[in-house]
């Protein structure tokens, strides 16, 4: 850049005026000193080093919800397909039974199923699978066991590993799925499953599964209260009871959990053993405002769930929760 000054004398009502300071300026060619380069260069790079604090979080919670809504949807669906046909399809990258089975990163989804279900009209007939999901504390220890899974379909993440190994296909033999606690680069998939319940249900044979219905969280923002967010139970039998599981205290301490009394979060993963605060709706709310140094994420919770079946129905949902600018 070069910034030029008029040479001779300057007009004023008629009269020639001489430029200030610059009486017999010359045109000034060339570009910026190499200090002025080095200050310029030094506020580029903390507008970068911030940009990239700032849209961190937000890249990472854009991903994560992809995923998370890819994988259930294809669940959705495959259930879907389960009640209209009465089976599962063999395949669901190139079978066109879903509308999108890539996940975020273009990776194609993953899929296994109780071998039997392929088989025309077995959804009403099969109760057991060889098929269950092993869902872990944070030590990677089991926290509880969900059985007679009819399929599980899974993203594999930013690296497109599958972490830990699992099997897809057709599964013919006693196989437990690990489900760990979602970690970023770690334990990356997203995984989504459903049961021979949830597929009766669909096909017009058997009672409603128990199940958390809710979208999503969404962020939370420095320096604003959280939004109320509602839990709702869907299916089982009522009255309700819920448990949750928030280990990141300082967060926890923004949010309030009400069912129809207040509801402590527990402070591990793993430690929700029995569902103890009865109510039909558990609500989630902001009780202080989210402070900068809360940034960041993601910050995960686990909310539990039992119904009131003489043989007691539970289930147990993660989510995520970002902390944004």
């Amino acid at each position: 850049m070069s910034i030029f000054f008029q040479d001779g004398p300057l007009e004023k009502d008629g009269m020639a005026m001489k430029s200030p300071g610059i009486s017999t300026a010359r045109r000034r060619s060339g570009g910026f000193s190499m200090i002025e380069l080095s200050i310029v260069m030094i506020i580029i790079g903390l507008i970068i080093a911030g940009g990239v604090t700032v849209y961190e979080p937000s890249m990472k919670q854009t991903l994560k919800n992809k995923n998370e809504t890819v994988v259930r949807r294809a669940v959705e669906t495959l259930i879907g397909f389960a009640g209209a046909h009465r089976a599962l399809p063999e395949g669901i990258v190139n079978s066109g039974v879903l509308n999108s089975p890539q996940d975020a990163q273009m990776n194609g989804l993953q899929y296994a199923y109780a071998a039997e279900l392929i088989q025309v009209n077995t959804v009403c007939h099969l109760d057991e699978t060889p098929l269950s999901v092993q869902v872990l504390k944070a030590d990677g220890s089991v926290n509880f066991t969900v059985t007679d899974v009819a399929f599980v379909v899974w993203s594999r993440g930013y690296d497109g590993v599958t972490k830990p190994a699992k099997p897809a296909g057709a599964v013919g033999e006693k196989t437990a799925y690990p489900v760990p606690l979602y970690a970023e680069n770690e334990a990356d998939d997203l995984v989504g499953w459903a049961t021979m319940p949830e597929l009766k249900a669909a096909a017009g044979c058997g009672a409603s599964p128990l199940r958390i219905l809710a979208s999503g969280v969404p962020a939370a923002s420095v320096g604003a209260v959280y939004p109320e967010v509602k839990l709702t139970p869907d299916g089982g039998k009522g009255p309700y009871r819920w448990c949750v599981e928030f280990p990141d205290q300082v967060r926890a301490s923004r949010l309030r959990f009400t069912a129809e009394v207040p509801l402590t979060p527990r402070e591990a993963f793993g430690v929700c053993t029995t569902p103890e605060v009865q109510g039909n709706t558990l609500t989630m709310a902001g009780q202080a405002p989210f402070a900068a140094t809360d940034q960041g994420g993601p910050f995960d919770f686990v909310v539990h769930l039992q119904d009131s079946n003489t043989k007691a129905h539970r289930v147990s949902r993660r989510f995520s929760l970002f902390v944004i600018p």
